[in-house]
């Protein structure tokens, strides 16, 4: 995400293990080597989704999703997982505002603002502070620590997208909730600084 940006090096090794696997999202056509969290704060997420007033909605294999997005070097979705798709309404950003919105990450405020990979700002946070920027690399697998999250204002209606269980990747955990969004259908103005990070510039 700039932050979810699964990007492609060929220089980081391919560690990829088996996460715990929410059971509101688990594949029934596979048998994982992990277990199953049938408590997992994913599922209050996708419960979100279901009251979002979206009327097209399905769950797609994780391990189709993944085949299907180019140039991803690591799976993005957990394998053994159910990827949510649908597509957006005006009614969708209504039910990710305030601790739920939908926040991005990354090393600079410019990608914070711009890409395809969101999560929610309760997924990097805990008691109502941000989580520090190691403790949101692990959740998000990202390929670098983030300093920048930017919050967004809006999301574009009728586009294609989204939402499962990050994939570890880059040597990180994963295991937290991500949105996959086409470039330019989230608009986001604001930044700030993520606690334990490198200074956020304002550009």
């Amino acid at each position: 995400m700039g932050g979810l940006a699964h990007a492609q090096t060929s220089a980081t090794p391919n560690t990829w293990t088996w996460p715990a696997i929410p059971g509101c999202l688990a594949d029934p056509e596979i048998q994982t080597q992990g277990t199953t969290d049938y408590n997992s704060p994913i599922c209050s997420v996708y419960d979100r989704l279901l009251a979002s007033g979206e009327i097209d909605l399905e769950l797609r294999s994780a391990r189709r999703v993944n085949a299907e997005m180019d140039g991803v070097l690591y799976p993005a979705f957990v394998p053994g997982t159910e990827v949510v798709t649908f597509i957006t309404t005006d009614k969708f950003i209504g039910s990710f505002t305030g601790t739920s919105g939908l926040v991005r990450v990354s090393g600079r405020s410019i990608s914070a603002r711009s890409g395809s990979w969101w999560t929610t700002l309760d997924n990097v946070s805990q008691g109502g502070q941000l989580l520090d920027a190691e403790a949101i690399q692990r959740k998000l697998a990202l390929p670098s620590s983030p300093a920048c999250i930017a919050y967004a204002d809006s999301v574009r209606p009728g586009v294609r997208a989204y939402m499962g269980v990050v994939a570890p990747a880059f040597g990180q955990n994963g295991g937290g909730a991500e949105f996959w969004f086409p470039p330019s259908a989230v608009i986001a103005t604001k930044t700030a600084q993520i606690p334990g990070g490198t200074a956020c510039d304002s550009n």
